[in-house]
């Protein structure tokens, strides 16, 4: 699949006690074939594997096209994500976008994802204030790459 950007979600649900299973559950009881996101990142920082790669996500109604989708535990309006997922986050964003040759640009959250077709509120506020911070940690991990 070609990639040209990735979606960044919150599962709007409790950071500690969400599983992958358990968004996976709520996903196919909602009509989907899979979950939705192709990782899922926990409270503790695990990246977990979500659909393949390969297949295309079923994450942002309008945008999923050529998109991949990462979620994180927790409900972004009333908590904040962990530093363990905030980490997380960098180095899976950093993997993709050398993957995929994408620059930080391309990293989108779900509520500012062009196209997207639904009105959300996707990843939460406090998730939202951390993507700069995130984006740039991005943006110098792939300069290293770069100058190695």
């Amino acid at each position: 699949m070609k990639v040209n950007k990735i979606i960044v979600h919150h599962s709007a649900t409790s950071a500690v006690t969400t599983t992958v299973s358990s968004i996976k559950s709520g996903h196919l009881k909602g009509g989907k074939s899979d979950i939705g996101y192709h990782k899922v990142i926990t409270w503790n920082g695990k990246i977990k594997e979500g659909r393949s790669e390969k297949v295309q996500g079923a994450h942002a109604k309008g945008a999923n096209t050529n998109s991949l989708g990462v979620c994180l535990t927790g409900n972004f309006e009333s908590e904040s994500p962990s530093q363990a997922q905030k980490a997380s986050l960098v180095e899976l964003l950093t993997r993709w976008c050398k993957e995929h040759d994408l620059t930080v640009d391309k990293i989108y959250p779900h509520r500012s994802t062009p196209g997207a077709k639904t009105a959300t509120l996707c990843p939460g506020k406090n998730l939202i204030s951390e993507l700069p911070k995130i984006k740039a940690s991005v943006k110098n991990n792939l300069l290293e790459k770069i100058k190695a």
